[in-house]
């Protein structure tokens, strides 16, 4: 089956939030037989990757158009900066279905031109939510007033799904409310896909606490300072490490907090699958957090998790949940010194490898019609 696939950004390397489900959709579908045609947008350092045509027929790349003239728009800013006459063109060279890798690909949803096509929507939030919740959370009011009216601008421009024919919701709870919001369209529970490499069960570990993520992000950064004031104060002979892209942490770390800014590839790897305890904490109940499962996947450590991090799946039986410091350093005190053995490991990966094939076997519903 031939297949547009429209990302968002250069799905690799796939060591972010929603790149990983789109690198690794690419990858399963590759293997189920589809013929891909990939379309996607440079920016951010990102550009052309050679590891992209290997499970791609054709790969397409195209320039974002940002900067603050594309905000004087009622079309959302991240949808308005990729509007891209290239993009409409190169869609319309043949009538294979257009799968649009979250709501900033939908500029052209509803063009005429797409009218006749089989048009399939992967949601990875109910994005007007997420960015209400960053306007609660902003401590800056320029960025408290651009995640407001983004939010409005989403839940605006969120009636254009119902030109498409289906819908994939990463989690059952965001199926629900589409549900409840659209009618006239399919909309499917489709799980995230994420890295498929069987890691090797050792059981071996090192006694530190792990946050790991996008530290420029507001969400990350609220977190990291919460750790860094709230929890390891509670914990002062245990080590935390901090790890991820761009941290801008605006704070003096205590001794027992290591930064560790822009690791490569490997090195976070390393981290991930040494640390004995991984900290899951979000104050942000949207979609489904890849961070999670990429710590359950690779990491060999215990995972706290907070409410907000599990909200709308099924991935807290596989972690220990605790809500404020004093249970989490509680839980941090306990398991610091208790590393998982194989046999918790194995059980754990048994489930994860559930949801794996989940999500495999509901690709064939994209080539329904």
């Amino acid at each position: 089956m031939k297949i547009h696939v429209v990302s968002f950004q250069v799905p690799y390397p796939a060591n972010y939030g929603g790149v990983i489900d789109v690198y690794y959709k690419l990858k399963a579908m590759k293997e189920a037989g589809f013929e891909i045609t990939l379309h996607t947008f440079t920016y951010d350092g990102r550009g052309r990757e050679t590891n992209l045509e290997t499970l791609c027929n054709r790969v397409f790349y195209y320039p974002r158009q940002t900067g603050w003239l594309q905000q004087l728009s009622l079309l959302p800013y991240i949808v308005k900066t990729r509007d891209n006459k290239a993009l409409l063109e190169n869609l319309c060279q043949d009538d294979a279905p257009i799968l649009f890798e979250g709501l900033h690909t939908c500029y052209f949803l509803d063009h005429p031109r797409l009218e006749n096509r089989r048009k399939i929507v992967r949601m990875h939030n109910i994005e007007h939510q997420y960015y209400s919740q960053l306007a609660k959370q902003s401590r800056w009011n320029w960025r408290i007033l651009f995640y407001t009216i983004e939010s409005w601008r989403l839940k605006r421009f969120e009636r254009k799904l119902a030109h498409a024919q289906m819908i994939c919701a990463i989690t059952e709870a965001d199926q629900q409310q589409l549900e409840k919001q659209l009618k006239g369209v399919e909309i499917i529970h489709l799980p995230c896909f994420f890295d498929t490499t069987c890691y090797q069960l050792t059981g071996e570990t090192k006694p530190y606490v792990l946050y790991h993520g996008n530290l420029a992000v507001e969400e990350n950064e609220r977190v990291a300072h919460y750790i860094i004031h709230k929890i390891a104060p509670l914990c002062p002979k245990v080590q935390f490490v901090l790890a991820g892209r761009n941290p801008r942490l605006r704070t003096q770390l205590p001794e027992n907090i290591k930064l560790v800014p822009n690791p490569t590839e490997e090195e976070m790897d390393k981290l991930i699958q040494e640390a004995r305890i991984h900290l899951m904490l979000t104050f942000q109940p949207t979609g489904i957090k890849l961070k999670l499962i990429n710590a359950l996947v690779k990491g060999q450590g215990h995972v706290i998790a907070n409410r907000d991090m599990l909200y709308g799946h099924t991935l807290g039986m596989l972690c220990i949940q605790a809500e404020n410091p004093h249970e989490i350093a509680q839980q941090i005190t306990l398991l610091i010194d208790n590393p998982m053995d194989k046999i918790q490991l194995e059980k754990r990966n048994a489930e994860l490898l559930k949801m794996k094939k989940a999500g495999i076997s509901r690709l064939s519903l994209l080539n329904r019609y």
